[in-house]
């Protein structure tokens, strides 16, 4: 299941965004269907450019504020007027009641027949699912002045949760639980719209509607006004949320149903490098059996792993040092003098087996100048190792509940790069 953002700016067009609308696309049967998430003020245009509007096979809207289902009226004029006629099939259009009757009343003029000409209207209601070709959707009513309602989409294993506008509810738990992405509502910031109650989330209160609802794999905030920082509202989220915090931007892809991200952002491709292991084994006869290969990255988010990944690939490291606090927090066994991991990239994708050679549990304070050489990252002095780990394990502290001293035990581990043949040490 693939989502494209077509537009995400709240109440209004923004001057980067149209107001609200997401493309879901899956592929089934021989063929893409298309399920469009609102079509709110402005965005019709920009859809253009991703699809042909006549390839809709459905659109699903959340409740009948214009910044969420204004643009519908010139898809009946593309669906209506096109040169080649009218399509012979009306498209479904779901629904709160009365979504006809509003969208009539919004056309000045409109022929005999209305716009049930062109569309199927359904109606849609709390918790009763419908299909559109792959997609079972499941509407959640929430919390907005109007009749307005969240959806549940899955296809192929995957699932999207939309809450539209809505302020927190009951129904925003099995809505967004085990989500693969959670697209929230996020026009309030703290601070500034505290007294506004029962209409929208700020990003503090999607984030914590995230994490009460359980296993949401990425948090992504939309429906962000042109007035608001979008900054703000991510580090409101981000004082909430345990993993990275992503802002909804027009034109972004996301794909659904791959590795989900982990709690610092990185969709870990495990079978991937599981492969990456199969392979090297395979060129290594009599490896002795282990009972399972550790599949991970290097530090604490994107960046920091592609950092650390090319001073192994194309540098000098061949040593690092983790808390052993953040083995036990995470629940992973410290590693083992003869045992491999699989090192991958800021991207998830695996890159390198390394084999641990030498291993010792001690005090940060500990540390020495062989250590931090043999780390290799910036001139490979003491004091560049120290300053750079301070900072790292303050962060680690911070994320597993722990003050920062010298005492805290460190793992300091060296190893060497046995795969892929071209990064090797041997």
């Amino acid at each position: 299941m693939r989502l494209t953002v077509v537009g995400c700016s709240g109440s209004f067009p923004g001057p980067d965004s149209p107001a609200s609308c997401y493309l879901v696309e899956a592929d089934h049967e021989g063929r893409t269907w298309r399920l469009l998430l609102d079509l709110g003020s402005g965005a019709l245009g920009p859809l253009q450019r991703l699809v042909d509007p006549t390839s809709l096979d459905a659109v699903v809207l959340s409740h009948l504020h214009p910044d969420h289902c204004a643009d519908l009226l010139g898809l009946y004029v593309v669906r209506r007027y096109r040169p080649d006629g009218p399509l012979p099939a009306k498209l479904p259009v779901h629904g709160p009641s009365a979504t006809a009757e509003r969208l009539a009343l919004m056309y000045h003029g409109l022929e005999d027949g209305g716009m049930e000409g062109e569309f199927a209207f359904s109606v849609v209601s709390d918790t009763d699912p419908f299909t559109v070709g792959p997609f079972r959707v499941t509407p959640y009513a929430v919390n907005h002045p109007v009749e307005a309602y969240g959806y549940r989409v899955e296809a192929d294993g995957a699932v999207l949760a939309f809450t539209g506008d809505t302020d927190d509810c009951p129904n925003l738990d099995p809505l967004l639980a085990g989500a693969d992405l959670a697209l929230l509502d996020s026009a309030f910031v703290d601070g500034r719209d505290d007294d506004a109650r029962d209409i929208h989330l700020s990003g503090s209160r999607a984030a914590a509607a995230a994490v009460r609802a359980g296993g949401v794999g990425r948090l992504v905030l939309t429906h962000v006004p042109a007035w608001n920082d979008r900054e703000v509202c991510r580090a409101q989220a981000a004082a909430v949320w345990p993993g990275a915090v992503e802002v909804a931007a027009a034109g972004e892809v996301y794909e659904l149903g791959g590795p989900s991200p982990n709690a610092f952002g990185i969709p870990v491709d495990r079978e991937a490098g599981l492969r990456m292991w199969a392979d090297y084994r395979a060129a290594r006869p009599g490896l002795p059996p282990e009972d399972e290969v550790y599949v991970d990255h290097f530090g604490d988010g994107p960046r920091v792993a592609d950092e650390l990944l090319a001073y192994i690939t194309d540098g000098p490291k061949r040593a690092t040092a983790g808390l052993v606090a953040s083995y036990q927090h995470d629940g992973d066994a410290l590693p083992r003098v003869g045992s491999h991991w699989v090192a991958c990239d800021g991207s998830g994708r695996p890159r390198v087996v390394l084999r641990t050679t030498e291993l010792r549990v001690g005090p940060l304070s500990s540390v020495d100048e062989r250590f931090a050489w043999d780390e290799g990252e910036g001139d490979r002095s003491l004091a560049y190792w120290m300053a750079e780990h301070r900072t790292f394990f303050g962060r680690e502290c911070e994320r597993i509940g722990l003050g920062l001293s010298d005492d805290l035990e460190v793992c300091f581990e060296r190893f060497r790069v046995v795969w892929p043949p071209e990064h090797a040490d041997d």
